[in-house]
């Protein structure tokens, strides 16, 4: 007992106490007329202890009354509660019939449960949603779809509605309709983690880049995303944005706004080369090469790229090819010995004709591709392909090389890393994109080698690039950039080792020998292995 109801019932019992004690004092007698008859109470305090008895009498007579009045209405509400109780168990078993995939045990035990927890003609909106997952069960899509918008008309189940109307409409391939509805989930609730991605993932489709933008708040607030993650999904966000408008099927965003898309993007996330690639592509574009290049010059020693090299190249197109190699002397200083230098510098000398500086870069570069992959890469052995070629004047001196190349690692390209589906982008945008072609899945794209694919009847799946211009089109750049194209699958024969190339290590500037006995170049044939390599070239 608390200290303010025991002073409570302190008070209560001086009271009674006062007032007994007081009628005590003031003896008297009470007399009742009524019918002719006189009832004489002598003493006052006897009167009023019947008046108690009597208020007490009747108080627990109504009580009694009252309960046995309530008997029936208690009678219904047990048989009530047992029904509301089988109801739900019903509806329990129909929810675990539903993850086990049994359509029409599902159904029954929907139906079972409806009759059961209805009420005055309206059930409750759970049984609607066991209902929808039946219908959905037994391809039903129609009444799943009238289930999920009843469900989406009722506040609290109407992120669970949208839900279902909106995975009906991507199913139906109405993906402005699912758009619609995320983002409407998205206002029901800002924290629903499956609307922000997918209103996310279509918004970026159509081009609804400040939507996208709000969607992606949602998922950092929602904790699908790290602050830092966050930062960096809007990064790729912006770039795609910049992107749109060098693309030669791009969106309608300017090229002002697509400026300052990239220039936020490049500041939020430095060292993203597509942020990077882009700026510079859109600079060069708007006659800034020196800005260009500089943006390039300013993280070559740390973050050198494939992709900002060649941004790099196509930076100067108008340059002569002397005054190009002089320039790349500035990487170069930069980071002497990284394969990306050496890489880019080869190219600038193969379109300078400078051959022996070519072929110092290119000895190099193998050198140290073989370290790190155990052999040169396609994209080098086809460049030495190229300068025996053009040195030589003899297309047969490229044949070991392209030989070569239908069995070397695979080229770096972006892949994605949730289903290893490379990008399909050209190379306006660097081959970077922001969603997967095949998963669209958002910011996916890795830069790495793709994996050897598994022999598959005697023939080995290889992936090969397809080049997208010419050098005659594309001069400097074609042998950088233009044959590292969007990637294609190519099923090439089996091929035997080759005694001498690339994987053996040969020596340096000299090719790997060519397999087979020597024979005049009329009754030369082009092995499979050189026209599998002329298909990757």
């Amino acid at each position: 007992m608390t200290f303010s109801r025991a002073l409570w019932f302190i008070v209560k019992l001086g009271l009674l106490v006062s007032a007994a004690v007081w009628l005590a004092n003031r003896p008297g007698n009470l007399s009742l007329v009524w019918f002719g008859y006189r009832v004489d109470i002598p003493p006052l305090g006897l009167a009023m202890l019947g008046v108690i008895i009597g208020i007490i009498a009747l108080w627990f007579v109504g009580h009694i009354v009252a309960r046995i009045m309530a008997v029936p209405g208690e009678i219904g509400a047990m048989r009530g509660h047992a029904r509301e109780a089988k109801g739900y168990q019903m509806l329990t078993r129909g929810l675990a019939a539903a993850a086990a995939g049994d359509a029409r045990e599902a159904k029954r035990l929907a139906q079972s449960a409806r009759k059961l927890l209805s009420h005055d003609g309206i059930e409750p909106p759970i049984t609607r949603l066991l209902a929808a997952q039946a219908a959905q069960l037994e391809g039903d899509d129609a009444a799943a779809q009238a289930h999920f918008k009843a469900l989406s008309e009722t506040p609290e189940t109407a992120i669970l509605g949208l839900r279902g109307l909106a995975m009906g409409a991507l199913k139906a391939g109405d993906e402005e309709e699912a758009r619609r509805l995320a983002e409407r989930a998205l206002a029901a609730n800002p924290n629903a983690q499956w609307a922000a991605d997918t209103a996310l993932r279509l918004q970026v489709k159509v081009g609804r880049f400040e939507a996208a933008e709000n969607s992606l708040k949602a998922l950092v607030r929602a904790g699908a995303l790290g602050a830092k993650d966050g930062q960096k999904r809007r990064a790729a966000l912006l770039t795609e944005k910049a992107r749109q408008a060098i693309i030669a099927d791009g969106s309608d965003v300017s090229p002002d706004s697509a400026m300052i898309a990239a220039r936020e993007a490049v500041k939020l996330a430095g060292d993203f080369a597509p942020a990077r690639f882009v700026l510079v592509r859109l600079l060069t574009r708007a006659g800034k090469r020196k800005e260009a290049m500089r943006l390039i010059e300013q993280i070559w020693d740390s973050h050198p790229h494939e992709i900002l090299g060649e941004a790099y190249l196509l930076a100067g197109d108008n340059e002569r090819p002397l005054e190009r190699t002089q320039r790349l002397e500035r990487l170069q200083r930069q980071n002497s010995d990284h394969p990306e230098t050496h890489r880019v510098l080869a190219e600038a000398d193969l379109a300078a004709d400078l051959w022996g500086e070519a072929r110092r870069h290119l000895e190099r570069l193998a050198e140290l591709e073989r370290e790190s992959l155990g052999a040169p890469t396609r994209a080098t052995c086809r460049a030495f392909a190229r300068l025996e070629e053009r040195e030589r004047r003899d297309p047969a001196a490229a044949r070991p090389w392209l030989d070569a190349a239908a069995m070397a690692p695979a080229d770096a390209a972006w892949i994605c890393g949730q289903c290893g589906h490379p990008g399909e982008a050209g190379p306006e945008s660097g081959q970077w994109q922001l969603t997967c072609p095949r998963c669209q899945a958002i910011d996916s794209l890795v830069w790495r080698v793709p994996e050897r694919a598994q022999s598959v009847h005697g023939s080995t799946l290889l992936l090969a690039r397809t080049p997208v211009e010419s050098d005659e089109k594309a001069g400097m750049a074609a042998g950088y950039g233009a044959n590292r194209g969007s990637p294609t699958i190519e099923i090439l024969p089996p091929q035997p080792s080759p005694q001498s190339g690339p994987q053996s290590g040969p020596l340096p500037g000299r090719p790997p020998a060519s397999p087979g006995p020597e024979v005049t170049e009329p009754d030369r044939q082009p092995t499979a292995s050189v026209d599998a390599a002329r298909l990757i070239n």
